[in-house]
């Protein structure tokens, strides 16, 4: 008997995941995602071929064979995209492993330390620690089920989307000088704790029209400081009136 499974193929949901209505599916991302779930290696673990059994099934034709997702399974392809953007396909693949045969190991923190280069990216596209927390206690309990269930997205939620993903793409569009980014944020930074307000503006505005992408945490920050500017002026303007009353 054949078991029942999902219309769309992989690409077909990690796609849909992305947002990319009717784009291609980055390379990259196709390849890891079949690393993941499809791809057989001779040093492919059981481990690794249990938790793959329980997303995809192999369907045989006479010409050629193929890879579907079961049914109720595909939100196991989008926890599959965010645990990628947070540490890559090898940890995301312990991850499900540790998941279906060791739920409470303790393994999964340490698999979700992020690279200098991933912290970097995260810093500049305003990754919400919140939803990082969330992730770490959804995958640490027995009562989440990474293969039917959907992880909260690590990104900052766009127009109450709690599973946006689509602000990864980024990282497969081309490459981006983080560290130079960060770099400038900083001075940003330095300029405003000498209360030079207005360099730390034009510093920040300056860093977001240099950008390659849209970054969450630049425009908050200069937002902020726009913001404690106007309060400042709208509390002098307030006492420049209460002494010309007098």
């Amino acid at each position: 008997m054949s078991k029942k499974t999902e219309t769309g193929s992989i690409n077909d949901y990690a796609r849909q995941f992305l947002k990319l209505e009717n784009k291609t599916l980055p390379i990259k991302l196709h390849n890891a995602l079949n690393s993941i779930f499809t791809k057989e290696r001779d040093n492919s673990t059981e481990a690794t071929k249990k938790f793959r059994r329980q997303v995809v099934t192999e369907v045989k034709t006479t010409h050629t064979n193929h890879y579907e997702i079961l049914a109720g399974k595909s939100n196991a392809i989008y926890n599959a995209l965010c645990l990628i953007a947070i540490v890559g396909v090898g940890p995301t693949k312990k991850i499900f492993q540790y998941r279906y045969l060791e739920p409470k190991t303790g393994r999964i923190s340490s698999l979700l330390q992020q690279t200098q280069e991933q912290a970097l990216i995260f810093f500049c596209l305003g990754i919400d620690t919140q939803n990082m927390a969330e992730i770490t206690n959804c995958l640490e309990s027995n009562n989440f089920d990474l293969f039917t269930e959907r992880l909260p997205s690590p990104f900052g939620y766009h127009q109450n989307d709690k599973f946006n993903l689509a602000p990864m793409l980024v990282f497969y569009e081309a490459k981006i000088p983080w560290q130079h980014y960060v770099s400038r944020y900083q001075a940003a930074e330095s300029s405003y704790a000498a209360k030079d307000m207005n360099g730390a503006i034009l510093q920040l505005e300056a860093l977001e029209q240099e950008a390659l992408l849209p970054l969450p945490v630049v425009t908050s920050f200069k937002e902020s400081i726009i913001a404690k500017q106007a309060d400042a002026e709208e509390a002098a303007s307030y006492l420049q009136s209460l002494l010309n009353y007098k």
